[in-house]
């Protein structure tokens, strides 16, 4: 049975998280999403609008690729859009700057979907100054 707010250790936390960077980067977004989803309604969510604007941005992928869907998953990257934003330029070890300008070369093909659509996004690490 999947406890609804589980209590997860500070390790836990840091290996849904890592695994969820690395199954987003194998382009399976439905099993990052859950990954992360793990974090997000833990007792411990925080940063929780990060968490869940990298949710949004699975679920935005797994919507069009696996599901083949247009109109839902352009909603869904505009809300992750406004959740990631105040995480620019990064946050824990994550490149949200390039993340975005990723995810808004989705959300302008989905507008109109004419062509091949974008790469595949991914989550690259964002060194540390």
């Amino acid at each position: 049975m999947r406890v609804l707010h589980p209590d997860l250790s500070a390790e836990e936390r840091a290996s849904f998280f890592q695994e969820g960077i690395e199954l987003f980067n194998q382009g399976r977004f439905f099993e990052a999403h859950e990954a992360w989803e793990e974090i997000w309604r833990s007792t411990t969510p925080e940063p929780r609008d990060l968490f869940q604007g990298l949710i949004q941005v699975a679920a935005a992928l797994h919507q069009f690729l696996n599901l083949n869907r247009i109109d839902s998953p352009r909603r869904t990257l505009a809300k992750a859009r406004r959740r990631l934003e105040p995480y620019v330029p990064a946050a824990m070890g994550i490149d949200i700057e390039d993340l975005l300008e990723q995810a808004g070369h989705w959300e302008t093909w989905l507008e109109r979907p004419e062509g091949e659509p974008p790469a595949t996004p991914t989550l690259n690490p964002k060194s540390k100054i």
